[in-house]
């Protein structure tokens, strides 16, 4: 049997995995970053790989929701519009821009993530209040996030839906089951960090006072 580790052996692990934590976070801040230009250099990614090698393709019509990809799959004139349409330079800056109101708040949450992580695997001493500013700007990007993901969605098939013989359309992302839960869970996490911020400032006025 092990003998009981040193309390700061405990502690010291804890940190160093908090602060591994924080890498990975940091990590996966990076790469949702890095697919904002990939929406404007690079539509909906095809990599094929076969007896010849390995190539890439560009397939718009996967950026559509399921039921109108199948309709487009029908329609290879409309395919073929889709893809004119697609390789236009004022197009691809627009779908980088869409994927920035989309994914820009996640990589700004997992990076706050991160770094509070980082924060808590740091020295002891005032580690929790350095980390909670960092998760209050998380919880607010979460806010973001959960209102994001279905207005860029909406904006994306609007964009898209000019490049087809179907003409514009107007779409308003009101799917309740998609914003609401997301949104109600980010403004809690936020009043919760709230709470704790002034929990915090009342602890630190007692000992200035005592």
């Amino acid at each position: 049997m092990r003998p009981p580790l040193d309390p700061r052996t405990r502690i010291a692990r804890k940190a160093r995995r908090c602060r591994l934590a924080g890498v990975l976070f940091l990590a996966i801040a990076a790469l949702a970053a890095a697919t904002i230009p990939l929406a404007g250099l690079w539509p909906a990614p095809r990599i094929h790989c076969g007896e010849q090698g390995c190539s890439r393709t560009s397939a718009p019509a996967e950026l559509f929701d399921t039921e109108d990809a199948a309709r487009l799959s029908r329609s290879p004139a409309d395919l073929r519009r889709l893809d004119a349409y697609v390789a236009r330079g004022p197009v691809r800056l627009a779908l980088a821009g869409i994927e920035l109101i989309d994914v820009g708040p996640f990589a700004i949450l997992m990076a706050a993530v991160g770094l509070a992580l980082r924060r808590l695997g740091g020295p002891p001493t005032d580690a929790f209040a350095r980390a909670l500013p960092w998760l209050r700007r998380a919880t607010i990007a979460a806010i973001l996030w959960a209102i994001a993901q279905p207005l860029s969605d909406a904006l994306r098939q609007m964009l898209l839906y000019r490049g087809t013989s179907w003409g514009p359309h107007w779409i308003l992302p009101l799917d309740v089951n998609a914003i609401v839960p997301p949104l109600l869970l980010a403004i809690a996490a936020y009043a919760t960090v709230g709470a704790l911020e002034s929990g915090l400032q009342a602890q630190r006025d007692l000992d200035d006072f005592v």
